[in-house]
């Protein structure tokens, strides 16, 4: 089961496609979440949802019980928000104005596109093919706005493995451009780069499915 589709586009009407947390305009990257979760007994009656940014809907996701760092979204907050700001569509439509279009799309939905690039990256193996970099500025803002921190210990984990094995291999590939006029050297690099490719594969796609699941979880 989901939410009722014509009572969800009445909502995104109502709150003018915009996030009811950061109520930045999102366009198509809206999600439609659960207040309560369905786990917890939540249903899907329309009031039960809340109109969300891929960015904002992974924060409340993201938050790790078992190492708790910051506050974590409660229902009752949630429920708070949703009300404020369709309040402030419905009688303070002014207000729409003030506020700017969202470029991006949150850090870790931008992460799944970095990681589908580099599992491609990851297919080709031939010694003859490597040399594109795996691309990890992706990873590297989501660790430096936090929310790998705050992610649960098996995500955390994979995503940290993932990009530890691209990381060497992106050494071993610049390394091996050091030494193309020494073929024996470059040769030892490169190898070296294939048996970690190898490994890099399953371990990229190990991340990314569990970030998937993990991001998709109280979707509509």
């Amino acid at each position: 089961m989901a939410f009722n589709r014509e009572e969800v586009s009445a909502l995104l009407a109502h709150c003018h496609r915009r996030c009811c947390i950061c109520h930045q305009f999102c366009g198509v990257k809206m999600e439609t979440d659960h207040i309560i979760p369905k786990d917890d007994g939540g249903g899907d009656n329309i009031e039960n949802a809340i109109p969300l940014c891929f960015g904002c809907h992974a924060e409340i996701h993201s938050y790790n019980i078992q190492h708790p760092r910051g506050r974590k979204f409660t229902p009752d907050e949630l429920q708070i928000h949703k009300e404020q700001w369709l309040n402030i569509c419905a009688e303070h439509p002014e207000t729409l104005s003030k506020s700017y279009m969202r470029s991006d799309v949150g850090p870790l939905n931008a992460l799944i596109d970095e990681l589908e690039f580099n599992a491609t990256v990851a297919h080709t193996k031939d010694t003859d093919s490597i040399g594109c970099n795996f691309h990890i500025s992706q990873f590297q803002k989501a660790v430096q706005v936090g929310s790998i921190s705050i992610l649960n210990n098996e995500l955390k984990t994979a995503i940290n493995n993932a990009y530890a094995i691209m990381g060497s291999v992106n050494q071993y590939i610049s390394a091996a451009s050091n030494q193309i006029f020494r073929s024996n050297a470059w040769s030892q690099e490169i190898n070296q780069a294939q048996k970690l490719i190898i490994n890099a594969e399953p371990a990229i796609h190990h991340a990314l499915e569990n970030l998937l699941n993990f991001l998709s979880t109280e979707k509509e």
